[in-house]
């Protein structure tokens, strides 16, 4: 027997009519109108839903982009939708022209404007919702602009780290896939042990990255990351231009200094991990605030949209 909560047979309601409304008074709003998503979370792209069998909800088949949105430029777009289609390439997988892709984005910022200071999240999803990968048909591309979650804008005030189990291990750490079960659980670890962002380890216990945000150590200067495989941040090759050396990322490292870089994170020191304080040198604070600024004002590092 089906119990509460489940697909089985609804248990009959009455004569299971609505009573008609009295005179003058308001109609009960609609099913649909009542489960309308507040503005900030509606997309204006109207697709099909999603089968409940599909690649991507079944095994997680689909990459993602997150876009900073500054009025209607999108910082780091070329290098956003650049690693989106090499990811493709390396997978030989189907992928959207470029072209359609930022056509897309532009309908999508036109239909909902914004001041040209207002700072918003646009997410690029190529998703597979049929059965064969290697059909193009299969694939279908989504953009969607939503509001910068709360919790991000408050870490851009400093993150507290907390250092993940070897439990948590991202499956293909080199792609941006929507398989982000350990992201997920990973941030929901270091939430519940006092942090904002939980730092994935290799087995030989160095660090490699956050949930949703790539790790550089300060290194006297001399900014250093992890050789191991992680995600190619964009955020942490704008800054490090080119530069930077390889190093393998040990608990001493962050506690004498280290930053995070995220699309809407931005770049910001790593204030403390697992509880214990880290060092924020007067360098290193100037560098990541003199970033932020240009990543905003730059115009050469976005794309009109």
């Amino acid at each position: 027997m089906p119990g509460e909560g489940s697909c089985g047979t609804r248990t009959p309601r009455g004569s299971g009519r609505r009573p008609r409304p009295s005179p003058g008074s308001s109609p009960e709003p609609s099913r649909r109108s009542r489960r309308r998503p507040p503005p900030e979370r509606q997309m204006t792209v109207q697709h099909s839903p999603v089968s409940f069998d599909s690649p991507v909800v079944e095994r997680g088949a689909g990459f993602f982009e997150t876009v900073l949105l500054v009025g209607r430029r999108a910082v780091l777009w070329d290098a956003h939708v650049a690693r989106l289609l090499g990811t493709l390439e390396r997978f030989e997988l189907p992928a959207p022209p470029p072209d359609s892709v930022l056509a897309l984005a532009r309908r999508e910022a036109a239909a909902l404007p914004a001041s040209p200071e207002e700072e918003r999240a646009m997410r690029l999803a190529w998703i597979a919702a049929g059965a064969d990968l290697d059909d193009a048909a299969s694939w279908r591309l989504d953009v969607s602009i939503r509001q910068i979650p709360p919790a991000t804008l408050a870490r851009r005030s400093g993150a507290r780290g907390v250092t993940l189990p070897p439990l948590f291990q991202r499956d293909t750490p080199v792609a941006k896939s929507t398989s982000y079960f350990a992201a997920v659980a990973g941030l929901r670890y270091a939430r519940k042990n006092g942090g904002d962002e939980g730092l994935f380890t290799a087995p030989d216990g160095s660090y490699l990255e956050g949930t949703s945000t790539a790790l550089v150590a300060w290194n006297e200067g001399e900014l250093a990351f992890t050789p191991l495989p992680v995600l190619p941040s964009t955020m942490r090759a704008a800054v490090l231009q080119g530069g930077g050396v390889e190093k393998r990322l040990l608990r001493e490292d962050l506690l004498r200094g280290a930053f995070l870089t995220g699309s809407l994170t931005k770049v910001v020191p790593l204030l403390s991990l697992d509880g214990e304080p880290c060092r924020t040198p007067p360098g290193m604070l100037e560098r990541v605030g003199e970033f932020n600024r240009r990543m905003v004002d730059d115009a050469s590092l976005s794309t009109d949209l």
